[in-house]
């Protein structure tokens, strides 16, 4: 029997840092109807201006993904969207009262927890899930992601940075069990040398050891011990999961990636959005 598609029992919010423009912002998740997918919601601006979480409505790529359509954009969405993919929430409006979601520790731990507090709500009609029927790959560089017809979500992913260093491969079918145990908790991470560039390009004003993991050289600095051995690469899967749910419904295919990153995860994402239409 097909899955039922899903929503939230009522409303949960809270408030945090953002990564990027380092502002103090509130999220809040609400239910939504049937068959409307995500919606990001701009409750700062005039009228509340909403963008619908879509691969179309893509506008930036530079160490995270940005959501835009009109006056309401949204930064990095890409741990809200994984947090909602993995816990197979299909309707859902995320408002923010700035515009990008707190980066918490630099999980999806606490959106999942907020998740877990508002109840799942199954609703009457059925999930609408894309079954891949053909091969799809798409590469920049020496980055590759390859999509092959598989019976669920499964990802199999190889995390090689520039350096050489912690080369991590992790594989994993998506469900709610796995994401929970082995994804969710696994927190974003820098390399110390890539951080005054990104300054000086107007990002990460918000960063700080409570939301991520700084790599220098061979050596680890965070504020805890690591979660798992291989966090990186789980992070890196957190972060596929995020983007691939742009396609706007559940996808059924087993993703290889090669040293993965927002921009070419959205161009596999789009390439099967494609296939949609």
């Amino acid at each position: 029997m097909a899955a039922k598609q899903k929503t939230l029992s009522k409303q949960v919010s809270a408030s945090g840092i953002s990564l990027h423009t380092g502002e103090d912002i509130t999220i809040s998740i609400l239910p939504a109807e049937i068959g409307s997918g995500i919606r990001f919601r701009r409750v700062d601006l005039d009228g509340s201006p909403e963008v619908k979480a879509d691969v179309s409505n893509i506008s930036d790529l530079l160490r995270n993904t940005t959501l835009e359509s009109g006056p309401a954009k949204i930064s990095t969405v890409e741990h809200v969207m994984s947090a909602l993919s993995g816990l197979g929430i299909d309707n859902a409006i995320v408002e923010l009262n700035g515009g990008e979601p707190p980066i918490f520790d630099g999980s999806a731990k606490r959106i999942v927890e907020l998740l877990e507090d508002a109840g799942v709500e199954e609703q009457s009609e059925d999930k609408n899930v894309f079954t891949l029927s053909s091969v799809e790959m798409v590469s920049e560089g020496d980055r590759i992601l390859i999509a092959i017809p598989h019976p669920c979500l499964k990802i199999s992913c190889t995390f090689v940075d520039e350096r050489g260093t912690f080369t991590q491969y992790f594989s994993i079918e998506v469900n709610e069990k796995n994401y929970l145990e082995d994804i969710s908790k696994a927190r974003t991470f820098a390399h110390a040398e890539d951080i005054e560039p990104l300054v000086q390009q107007g990002k990460i004003k918000g960063g700080s050891m409570d939301s991520a993991i700084i790599i220098k050289g061979d050596k680890i600095m965070a504020k805890e011990p690591l979660r798992y051995s291989d966090e990186f690469v789980r992070h890196k899967i957190l972060d596929i999961i995020g983007d691939i749910a742009l396609l706007g419904c559940p996808l059924q295919a087993h993703i290889i990636a090669i040293k993965p990153g927002h921009s070419i995860n959205s161009k596999l994402t789009a390439k099967i959005a494609a296939k949609l239409s």
